[in-house]
């Protein structure tokens, strides 16, 4: 009967405590949808060309970049912006070094903000040998 008691609140707890944390668990803060015709770096991550959701997982100063289907991700850190008064578009902005890109800006158009992302070594190595980039835009998707 001991035993089987056991067995019973085991089973429960394992039931019980994901659904716990899961609802403790941060909401995604989706901040768009976009599509980047070109691989790029975001956060010291490799990814390829493709559809992306970018979204706060819950800590305003980090913005995750994912593949929509979930299969590659970069997480960014961002420098707290003042807004805009011009306002600006949904768009991310990349460095371009000949052709490599990083993710530098996220641009949110209901908030006017411009988001500012920290520089990896990779970027801070480049600048050294090509100091002034191109800058580019992708709209995000409607």
């Amino acid at each position: 009967m001991k035993k089987r008691i056991m067995h019973l609140a085991a089973v429960a707890f394992w039931l019980l405590v994901p659904a716990l944390v899961h609802s403790q668990m941060p909401t995604k803060q989706l901040m768009m949808r976009v599509h980047v015709p070109f691989p790029f770096v975001a956060g010291g991550a490799h990814l390829p060309a493709g559809d992306y959701l970018v979204y706060h997982p819950g800590d305003p100063y980090l913005v995750v970049i994912e593949t929509a289907d979930g299969r590659a991700r970069g997480m960014e850190y961002i420098h707290p912006s003042p807004r805009d008064p011009r306002g600006s578009s949904t768009k991310l902005v990349f460095n371009k070094y000949g052709e490599q890109y990083f993710l530098s800006q996220i641009w949110t158009e209901p908030d006017r903000e411009v988001h500012r992302c920290f520089k990896s070594r990779m970027e801070k190595e480049l600048i050294a040998r090509i100091p002034k980039p191109e800058l580019v835009g992708v709209a995000a998707n409607r």
